[in-house]
């Protein structure tokens, strides 16, 4: 008897923690109507779970800085590929198109440093789906099905026959 409330227990824990991992991954806080594009030089890669920062400085028109913090692809993906720390690196000129969180969030990474005046990084926040490294190849950075990064007609395994 006392077997059915442990395994009651145990299908909710599965049950709870399935929906966060779904929420996690959803694109809801972000606008996926349009996509942003931003051209500039990489500060930082963070290669970290659950989704690497790529941390990118770009000059505007008026000649001001703004600072993105590119959400990508997390540790094992990035393996999967045989991306590593060095796939990008300080100074790298890199394009990023992606989606803008609805709330204009500014992400940051705090990292420890044994020097007290050192300055975590920030950026506003953009869930990036393609990135164009400084050898001019594009690569799929993120993939939630939206495509408004990629030329018209741009097919892939979400998109289906037909459409």
């Amino acid at each position: 008897m006392r077997t059915l409330p442990a395994v009651s227990l145990a299908v909710l824990v599965a049950l709870v923690s399935t929906g966060s991992v779904l929420a996690h991954h959803s694109l809801a806080h972000f606008n996926t109507t349009k996509a942003v594009r931003a051209k500039g030089t990489v500060v930082r890669f963070h290669v970290i779970n659950p989704h690497s920062i790529l941390y990118v400085e770009e000059k505007t028109a008026d000649g001001q800085t703004r600072r993105w913090a590119a959400e990508g692809p997390g540790v094992l993906r990035l393996r999967r590929r045989g991306i590593g720390e060095d796939f990008v690196k300080p100074g790298d000129v890199v394009e990023i198109c992606g989606y803008l969180h609805k709330e204009n969030v500014i992400w940051q990474v705090a990292t420890p440093s044994p020097d007290p005046k050192a300055v975590s990084l920030s950026g506003t926040l953009i869930t990036a789906e393609l990135l164009v490294t400084p050898d001019g190849k594009t690569h799929e950075w993120e993939d939630y099905g939206h495509h408004h990064c990629y030329p018209q007609g741009f097919r892939d395994n979400h998109t289906r026959q037909g459409n």
